[in-house]
């Protein structure tokens, strides 16, 4: 779905830089070889609400009906409490034969509809009222809930300068500690590091009542240098 677009970020890039010809290649002179990492906390600011509306009738018709008029009171909810109804995706219905078993002989129960709605809020303090305008259409088949940034660039890239002044505050530290003189840059190592997650499947820990409390996000980076010794 589109809003997964936004919701989370998987980018697996490698970036390098050479002083010299190979890379991997190490000076002949003195040399230090620092890594430099970076990890952040992050906060979520949006969530993507993947839930179900159901129903179970006797044919197939009915129960399509009845999935209708859940979303259409889903609507007039979302609408009443203020949000916006253009966020929610609604995926095509689906029917299957619903069976019971009785001393080994299959019953038909009748026709179940499905149909998979997809919602991004991006106001988490109003993730409760959403989720009572969701059962208050007769929805209770809340699937999953990822939460997630708006703006994951920006977060990356704080990470990897972290990540930078790490490599050289140890790399002075430690030529400092050896009375060594710390020379040029020889060689830059880089290979960004897959956000942990930017998308987290939570309602995870319930504190008191019915509310959830959202694990913050972690964000890492790490870059390698090699720097001549004077």
């Amino acid at each position: 779905m589109g809003y997964f677009k936004h919701a989370l970020l998987a980018i697996f890039a490698t970036f390098s830089f050479s002083c010299l010809a190979n890379i991997n290649s190490l000076p002949d002179q003195a040399h230090l070889t620092v890594t430099g990492s970076a990890q952040i906390e992050v906060p979520p600011d949006q969530v993507v609400i993947q839930f179900k509306a159901t129903s179970l009738a006797k044919t197939a018709r009915l129960a399509k009906q009845n999935v209708d008029q859940q979303v259409s009171t889903l609507l007039l909810n979302l609408e009443k409490s203020g949000f916006d109804q253009t966020a929610l995706e609604s995926g095509n219905i689906n029917t299957r034969e619903q069976y019971q078993y009785i001393k080994e002989q299959r019953i038909l129960q009748g026709i179940v509809a499905t149909r998979d709605l997809t919602y991004l809020l991006t106001d988490l303090e109003k993730v409760n009222q959403f989720l009572e305008s969701v059962l208050a259409a007769n929805i209770d088949s809340i699937e999953q809930m990822h939460y997630g940034l708006q703006s994951p660039q920006a977060w990356l890239l704080k990470a990897r300068r972290l990540a930078i002044q790490d490599s050289q505050e140890k790399a002075k530290y430690l030529a400092s500690a050896y009375q060594a003189k710390l020379g040029k840059i020889y060689s830059i190592t880089y290979q960004q590091q897959h956000a942990q997650p930017l998308m987290l499947r939570a309602m995870s820990e319930k504190t008191s009542g019915d509310t959830y409390q959202v694990n913050k996000l972690n964000i890492s980076d790490q870059v390698q240098a090699v720097f001549i010794l004077e």
